[in-house]
């Protein structure tokens, strides 16, 4: 499908399903992570992040190899007019960017695993829940920003 063949009006709409979906999978994500920082397991909330990671890794690589895209109908159809609106050639470099990015994220995590000492490190929740807080505060804000763009 051409750019010129895509309604910008449902567009808009499916991107704000996204979103809603987006903030409940972080809502159902923060609770149990939320639990596990209150509760003193650090290393379960690190394991946890780390799977977590490398889980988006394998999406993003499979979406990039296939170019199908995995997830709900509205994202999958957001994926694709943003993949027509990029270009093929613009749309594998920013999968490739985020491949790399995550992927070292996911390293780093995973070395943490290994290396940090978990008896001594102390989580204090309220605080330490501040900087999810202000990601899902940005990314909102940032999907906002990209919505009104089109």
């Amino acid at each position: 499908m051409d750019e010129t063949q895509w309604d910008i009006q449902e567009v808009k709409y499916l991107k704000k399903m996204q979103l809603v979906q987006g903030n409940l999978a972080m809502l159902l994500l923060f609770v149990p992570f939320g639990y596990l920082a209150e509760n003193g397991k650090p290393l379960l909330l690190f394991g946890a992040f780390c799977v977590l990671s490398w889980i988006i890794v394998a999406i993003t690589l499979y979406t990039l190899k296939t170019g199908r895209p995995i997830g709900t109908k509205t994202s999958r159809r957001v994926r694709v007019f943003d993949r027509n609106r990029l270009g093929e050639k613009r749309w594998k470099r920013r999968k490739i960017t985020e491949i790399v990015f995550i992927s070292v994220i996911s390293v780093f995590l995973t070395g943490f695993i290994f290396v940090m000492d978990f008896d001594t490190v102390r989580l204090d929740f309220p605080i330490d829940a501040f900087p999810f807080i202000g990601a899902w505060i940005g990314y909102n804000i940032g999907e906002i920003i990209r919505m009104n763009n089109l």
